[in-house]
């Protein structure tokens, strides 16, 4: 079934309520003061059903200049327009604004409606059709059904109907998660709020949980209405009514409401920025402009980056830096109007919601216009580049402004190319990771300058030094290092390729003293902290020389805090296990008179085999364990 949503929109009293209402039967203006002024103030909505089944809702968009905002809310999200040109004043200043802005909104498709046609003769009408042809040629209304109307006689309302009918809907995104702009709210008594707009992508039910922007509540959905139809599923393209229970008391007209997660909140964006031809104003750089996005509306700085000025007709690149947060997707529209005097002058599409670039970045532009490329490749691709390090597929496809399963496809269609690397569950750049295998490589050579004795710095502690924030298993990014040739890995520990612990002149003099050191010392084990202090200034050279023979088997710990040699170990086992040979049971006492050492380092040499697990204590015995026997 056909379903549409048409912007009823044009010059001021040029009949758009009237003609809704002739083709419905509902009139739109319902506020008293849109009675008394006999104007439209707030975006009024119908349903107009279609001869061959379908219907189009239609939005009955305020036409006076000094509403614009409120026709920028209603017409956002719209399919395409119904353009009313009265044949009694044809063609004014607000039509041609009316349709610059519906094409700066995206919309693709429409209908001329010439109203109060029963008040014009045919050269009239026929004055009226070439002036309509010149104003829509070039823009995306060229060669629409222009269709002479008269709501007060209904003279060409089928043929209008029938015009609307053979319109196609934009692409649904359905595959996108859930969104509404909240141009409507109100609250129902004994029941909750209810927050009325389009669902501009995804779907909802009833029993969702969606969060709301800008802000950071979360509603439980408890009813979904269709113009007043209760409905449990509502999807893209849909008019649509939540009834909310929850965080609702912070909730205002121009807020988002969306799936969790779904929604970036910024203030700044990269953008294409494009001014009307016929805008009154250029914008200079630093000038400041209000900004129409969805139904919100908020002032923003506009900053270029290779020009100072942009002209009417001019289109480029530039950076919008908001007054405050703004939830917003890549490939969002948006209108500008100049900030005083008050005027719509442009708009564009936003590009990039996270910009982190120098302003005179080389490649800025060449990215910027992958963004706003309609090949998922080459947006994905500049997401990538946009990237430092690794990111999740679901960030990349939100920055890419695609859906999750197209943001998939068009990295792993990148990793066969060799442009996109995954590490486990992130991806980034190969030029990225070139970038990070550089840093490693730099890390490991300053490491092992600094510690030649040790055989590499542990995995876990340069991926942290990489990405301080995370962002991938420290094992998917050592690996893809190790493919890069940059290192290689063993036990946990990474190390440039062809490193091996060495000793320097300097550490070889320290060796040689420790060696004699704890040769000296025999039995009775000195403590780290005392051979250290023996070193005075060369106390971290004997810290990592100590660490070195102790890794070699030279050293052996001892107990908290200290070490001993291996040659008077090994003399002192040979003894305990002599010992063994009388008696199966050995005290302490014993083992010291015979070893000829204080209690203290008997105890530290017992203890250290019953680690070993050759001895178990059995009270005040040490048995040889049965295995050892």
């Amino acid at each position: 079934m056909n379903h549409l949503i048409l912007a009823v929109a044009g010059h001021v009293d040029h009949g758009k309520t009237a003609l809704v209402k002739a083709l419905t039967g509902t009139d739109t203006d319902t506020l008293a003061e849109e009675k008394r002024r006999g104007l439209t103030i707030e975006p009024g909505f119908a349903v107009l059903p279609l001869p061959g089944g379908g219907e189009a809702d239609l939005v009955d968009v305020p036409g006076h200049e000094k509403f614009i905002r409120n026709m920028l809310s209603g017409a956002a999200g719209a399919d395409g327009v119904l353009l009313t040109v009265a044949a009694d004043e044809g063609v004014m200043p607000q039509t041609r604004k009316h349709l610059a802005l519906c094409a700066l909104l995206g919309m693709e498709a429409g209908v001329v409606a010439v109203t109060k046609a029963d008040l014009a003769d045919g050269s009239r009408l026929t004055q009226v059709r070439a002036a309509v042809a010149a104003l829509t040629a070039g823009t995306f209304l060229e060669g629409a059904p222009v269709v002479p109307v008269s709501s007060r006689t209904g003279l060409g309302l089928d043929e209008l109907r029938a015009a609307v009918a053979s319109l196609s809907p934009r692409r649904r995104r359905t595959d996108l998660p859930f969104r509404l702009e909240v141009d409507r709210l109100f609250s129902l008594q004994g029941r909750g709020t209810v927050a009325a707009g389009t669902v501009a992508a995804g779907q909802v039910a009833a029993g969702d949980t969606l969060a709301l922007y800008p802000g950071h509540g979360t509603v439980r959905v408890r009813g979904l209405q269709r113009h007043g139809a209760e409905a449990e599923r509502l999807e893209a393209g849909s008019r649509a009514a939540l009834l909310l229970s929850g965080e609702t008391d912070s909730i205002q007209k121009g807020d988002t409401l969306a799936a969790p997660g779904s929604m970036a909140l910024t203030d700044r964006a990269d953008v294409t920025l494009t001014l009307l031809a016929e805008a009154p104003f250029s914008v200079k750089h630093g000038a400041q402009l209000h900004l129409h996005h969805g139904a919100a509306a908020l002032l923003c700085r506009c900053v270029f980056f290779d020009r100072t000025e942009l002209l009417p007709g001019q289109t480029c690149f530039a950076q919008l830096r908001l007054s405050a947060p703004m939830a917003a997707r890549v490939g969002d529209r948006f209108v500008v109007r100049f900030f005083s005097p008050v005027a719509t002058i442009g708009g564009g599409v936003l590009l990039d919601l996270s910009p982190h670039h120098k302003k005179k970045d080389p490649g800025l532009a060449d990215r910027l216009a992958a963004l706003a490329s309609p090949d998922p490749l080459r947006r994905m691709a500049a997401a990538l580049a946009g990237q430092a390090v690794p990111s999740a597929p679901e960030a990349l496809a939100m920055a890419a402004g695609l859906s999750q399963a197209e943001g998939l496809a068009a990295l792993e269609a990148l990793a066969r190319e060799e442009k996109a690397i995954p590490l486990g569950t992130a991806w980034l750049s190969a030029q990225a990771l070139e970038a990070l295998a550089g840093r490693a490589a730099a890390l490991l050579d300053g490491w092992h300058a600094a510690r030649p004795l040790e055989p590499g710095m542990v995995e876990q502690l340069l991926c942290a030094r990489l990405l301080p924030d995370g962002g991938a298993p420290s094992e998917a990014l050592a690996a893809a290092l190790e493919g890069q040739g940059v290192l290689r890995r063993r036990n946990g520990l990474v190390f440039r390729p062809g490193f091996r612990p060495r000793y320097t002149p300097e550490l070889a003099k320290v060796r040689d003293r420790l060696e004699v050191l704890y040769r000296r010392a025999g039995l009775e084990a000195p403590e780290d902290a005392a051979v250290e202090a023996a070193f005075g200034p060369d106390a971290s050279a004997c810290r990592q020389v100590m660490t070195a023979m102790t890794r070699q088997g030279i050293l052996v710990p001892l107990g908290e805090g200290c070490r001993i040699h291996r040659r008077p170990l090994e003399r002192a086992r040979a003894l305990l296990l002599d010992l063994f040979q009388d008696s199966p049971a050995l005290t302490l006492a014993r083992f010291r008179d015979r070893l000829g050492v204080s209690r203290k380092y008997a105890l530290l040499l017992l203890e250290h085999w019953d680690s070993e697990g050759l001895t178990r204590r059995e009270g005040n015995y040490r048995v040889l364990r049965r295995e050892n026997l």
